[in-house]
């Protein structure tokens, strides 16, 4: 049979010796490599790399360097910090193993998008490329379709203004028709959104996608109206960045924020609170120093204030 396929044409002749190592040269990276899967808790501890997937969404949460950067990046921020203590958490065996990632491909799926309706493992963590996103994600309903979120803080959102759109926002009511500038696929992108549907539906909110960093320079600068970010966020751009921007008043509900991994793994999500519990309880832990740093206050200074906040 084989002497019969290489007659077809003398011009496509291969020796049977040549057909084999070609397949043999093909095959051998896949089998040595093997198929790529989501990792459980106890494949992290028996591999001892941990690995960490940080969106630099700003610097209240994690940086990068240099821009552009992949898997050879130079990370620091308070996110940074915090899975550096969970990393000793875990054990000396363990190291942490660093990617930059950008924000929405925490949800992406196979086909490199977001489906916000559809449930599925987001293509990070289904490949094990990812083990942790420790981004202070925000739960909602969508996320918590394709991940489970294990919470660090409860926080709550605020509006962000400059010194001229101060005197036309002094209330919730007064967002409508105002230029916003958000990130794709957050949680104020969410809020946005849902209430462009419902109490701005005939004067909604003129919603601008941006890259956080350039929406808080546009808001700056006055060319947006208002932005939607986090109350930890909030503290530090104004203490550290944009001294001139002002805090309006808190917008939702109480939210909880933590990190995400891969559905179904309850040692993961155990440790994770585990861990939490330990760093808020201790008044000198490695978290609250990190918050002090930061945001020039522990982490439950911080949310025994949100909590006194009223909108």
């Amino acid at each position: 049979m084989i002497r019969s396929l290489f007659r077809c044409s003398s011009r496509l002749r291969f020796r049977v010796v040549d057909i084999f190592a070609a397949m043999v040269a093909i095959l051998t990276p896949l089998i040595l490599v093997g198929p790529a899967q989501a990792r459980s808790f106890q494949d992290i501890m028996d591999s001892g790399e941990l690995r960490v997937c940080f969106a630099p969404i700003h610097p209240s949460v994690v940086q990068a360097e240099p821009e552009g950067c992949r898997e050879d990046c130079r990370f620091s921020g308070p996110a940074f910090e915090a899975v550096q203590a969970f990393t000793a958490f875990l054990g000396d065996s363990v190291t942490m193993r660093a990617l930059r990632i950008d924000w929405d491909e925490q949800f992406f799926n196979d086909q490199g998008r977001t489906d916000r309706d559809a449930v599925y493992v987001p293509a990070l963590l289904d490949s094990g490329q990812c083990d942790l996103y420790p981004n202070n994600l925000t739960k909602n309903d969508w996320r918590l379709q394709k991940m489970d979120i294990v919470t660090m803080f409860t926080n709550r959102m605020i509006v962000l203004v400059n010194a001229e759109s101060r005197q036309t926002i002094q209330d919730p009511s007064e967002l409508g028709g105002k230029i916003a500038v958000v990130e794709t696929d957050t949680s104020f992108h969410t809020w946005l959104q849902d209430r462009n549907q419902t109490t701005f539906a005939d004067e909604p909110v003129d919603i601008r996608l941006q890259p956080t960093a350039d929406g808080l320079s546009n808001l700056a600068h006055g060319r947006a109206d208002f932005t939607v970010i986090d109350a930890d966020a909030a503290f530090w751009i104004i203490r550290h960045q944009f001294p001139d921007l002002i805090m309006a008043f808190p917008v939702g509900a109480m939210e909880e924020v933590g990190w995400g991994i891969r559905k179904e793994s309850p040692e993961f999500r155990q440790t994770l609170q585990d861990f939490f519990d330990q760093q808020r309880t201790g008044r000198d832990s490695a978290l609250n120093a990190t918050w002090n740093r930061h945001f020039g206050m522990s982490l439950n200074q911080f949310i025994s204030l949100l909590g006194s906040m009223q909108e």
